[in-house]
């Protein structure tokens, strides 16, 4: 551990003449790199404004080149997500309600379409077509 000694004359004479250290930092210095910094974010800002503005084409209030479908909402390309996914599967559950609980014949096809319950019926009188009827049911086959 070292000890401290007490000063000198000639040391306390020096330290009278440089009441500062001479390394210290300068003003001067300090203040021109301050400058140095805000000069070139102007200028930096200066420069970025100029490119963008070459950059960036004009835009012009008429644009006779463009069609007007262009302009129009475009549908994204197949497949699509659907828009209301509920309301849509309410839809199909009442259509296919309706088909397999009522009557109705297509009037192009002439096809006649019977409730599934009544065909299970049917077919558990009649059997299958192309198979034997079940025994001990009679049938009304001609």
């Amino acid at each position: 551990m070292e000890i401290l000694k007490p000063v000198t004359p000639e040391e306390l004479e020096q330290i009278e003449r440089t009441p500062y250290e001479a390394r210290d930092l300068s003003v001067r210095a300090m203040v021109q790199f301050l400058a140095l910094i805000f000069f070139t974010i102007i200028g930096s800002l200066i420069i970025s404004y100029f490119v963008f503005q070459w950059i960036l084409p004009k835009e012009e209030p008429s644009l006779p080149s463009v069609r007007k479908e262009a302009l129009e909402r475009q549908l994204p390309p197949e497949p699509r997500v659907q828009g209301f996914p509920m309301q849509d599967w309410e839809k199909f559950y009442a259509q296919e309600i309706e088909k397999t609980t009522t009557y109705s014949v297509d009037p192009k096809t002439g096809i006649a379409r019977i409730p599934v319950e009544r065909a299970k019926e049917l077919i558990l009188q009649r059997g299958l077509p192309g198979t034997p009827a079940p025994q001990g049911v009679k049938t009304n086959a001609k």
